[in-house]
């Protein structure tokens, strides 16, 4: 067996070499969010693209510990607080409509936009005529602006998105979407709407695409301008031609269904760690302590669980307390002082470890994409408490596949969530979904990881030429796209038709009626 090792190890090895090419390339990042979710993403694919030799430039608001040999960081410096003022409030805003929600993204992305533009590291790498690129790695996130990175350094852009296809993921690819079947992301509808659920999704995409256009795309023109002065391509030309490939955190296995055009490719769930690591000592030693296995609860890395409702939080507590299990919870600050032999709090948890681990009955989440992705791949069942941005969507797939349970907040009380609770752990059924969905998650020719490393590697070696990727769509206005104009035709003629048969047909009956005779009247003899 042991002299298989040194050949299975030559064999993966030219595997990996197969897959990820072996020419390095200089390879700018940038991940400019300040949610730390979406870093984590950005920064699992840089420290991949690091480790097969490519030189790694990564502008990001946070630093990355033990970053690889060929791995730079530029930081975004922030001065606003739209973000943290936003998490402060969340929960108070899970009542919001969203179209407000909608609206009020507007200056979390402004803010994210111009602290990208305006760091002095941001500045100085701009301004530098030493610095080349062969490629930028970009998150898209309404920040259409910073596309001018990739004319500036004129290079290919692989976009990447935390969320699964979005609308404007769609903008940049031409991926379509169909309004009858695919819902918003906003929206925290099924595959299967309803009439009114239909309506609702067409209209909030028509609201969408007014706001994009009289509010974003605006704001983001002026940044363009004011920082790409002597871009060869314009905002709108990126936009259309700019993104080479985008690299999407979804897959078919745990999503609904939807078109893609060849340029949006599927890489859900590259962050997860196929290999499980050793857990800290502590958390290994209260888990398999725990007789009857534990449950772990997080709300995520941005919504700060200490602003909840204390009512709520009570609620929480006490049906924790009953619980069989033991329980793991992040909380972000020291005020949940709880019995140390039933609970361990701490701010910082391995998550995708912890969901590793054999003896965790349940994961309590906020429904988080990379969340979902770490419970499918570990096949952990949950009970999600959604509270922003795509996590009702996430939910409701959740709910619909039938391997949770939602409780909404506004609805979070001592009764509904203990009966979540004790519905996701009592019946089997939620766990051998699961356990079903990991298995066809699981079942791909390629990890997500090699997958994502191919298409960069792809665009790479094609350049300007992997515009054979590129959707004919983007070549469309809205109308032709649609097909309105053809509608409009249509229906003239059709309207023109009706209209002189209508007209013909009168004159019919009206000659008729001259050429009748009176049958009062009698021929005078």
């Amino acid at each position: 067996m042991a002299c298989w090792m040194p050949l299975a190890t030559l064999l993966l090895s030219a595997i990996s070499v197969f897959i990820t090419g072996n020419e390095a390339a200089r390879i700018l990042g940038i991940f400019p969010t300040t949610s730390k979710s979406h870093w984590i993403l950005g920064t699992a694919l840089a420290k991949e693209l690091a480790k097969a030799g490519h030189e790694v430039t990564v502008i990001s608001p946070f630093k990355l510990q033990n970053p690889p040999e060929n791995y730079r960081e530029i930081e975004i410096e922030y001065s606003g607080r739209a973000f943290n003022d936003a998490m402060d409030h969340i929960f108070e805003s899970t009542e919001n409509s969203v179209v407000s929600n909608l609206f009020q993204m507007r200056q979390y992305v402004e803010e994210t936009t111009n602290a990208t533009l305006t760091s002095p590291a941001v500045q100085r790498l701009l301004q530098s005529p030493n610095e080349m690129f062969d490629l930028l790695l970009l998150e898209i996130f309404m920040d259409d602006a910073l596309l001018g990175f990739g004319d500036r350094f004129q290079c290919p852009i692989v976009g990447m998105s935390t969320f699964g296809a979005s609308t404007f993921i769609n903008d940049l690819t031409g991926t379509p979407q169909p309004l009858s079947y695919v819902p918003h992301q906003m929206l925290s509808y099924t595959s299967n709407m309803t009439f009114w659920q239909r309506l609702v999704n067409v209209a909030f995409h028509g609201v969408e695409a007014i706001v994009m256009r009289y509010i974003y795309l605006p704001m983001m023109q002026q940044y363009y301008d004011t920082f790409f002065p002597h871009a060869t391509r314009s905002m709108d030309e990126m936009r259309r031609h700019g993104v080479s490939v985008v690299l999407i955190n979804s897959h078919f296995s745990m999503s609904f269904l939807r078109p893609y055009s060849p340029n949006v490719i599927e890489v859900g769930g590259f962050h997860v760690n196929r290999e499980a690591n050793s857990l800290p000592q502590d958390i290994r030693t209260f888990i398999e302590n725990s007789e009857h296995g534990v449950l772990y609860f997080s709300l995520g890395g941005n919504v700060k669980p200490s602003k909840m409702d204390p009512r709520k939080r009570d609620a929480i507590i006490r049906v924790l307390s009953r619980a069989q299990q033991n329980i793991i919870w992040k909380w972000d600050d020291e005020t949940l002082l709880l019995d140390e032999r039933k609970f361990l709090v701490r701010r910082w948890l391995p998550q995708d470890d912890i969901l590793a681990h054999p003896k965790v009955r349940l994961f309590i989440t906020h429904g988080g994409l990379l969340s979902c992705t770490e419970a499918i791949y570990h096949g952990v069942p949950i009970v999600a408490i959604p509270i922003f941005g795509d996590q009702p969507l996430n939910a409701a797939r959740v709910a619909q596949a039938g391997w949770g349970v939602t409780v909404a907040y506004g609805e979070l009380d001592e009764r509904s969530f203990e009966r979540a609770i004790n519905e996701v752990l009592q019946a089997e059924r939620y766990r051998l979904r699961v356990k079903q969905i990991s298995e066809r998650y699981r079942d791909q020719p390629l990890t997500p990881m090699q997958t994502a490393m191919f298409w960069i590697e792809y665009v790479l070696r094609h350049g300007k030429s992997a515009e054979h990727l590129r959707s004919p769509a983007q070549e469309l206005s809205t109308f032709e796209y649609n097909n309105l104009d053809v509608y409009v035709l249509i229906a003239t003629v059709s309207c023109t038709a009706i209209v002189l048969f209508i007209s013909f047909l009168k004159q019919i009956l009206i000659s008729q009626n001259h050429s009748t005779p009176n049958p009062g009247t009698k021929k005078n003899k």
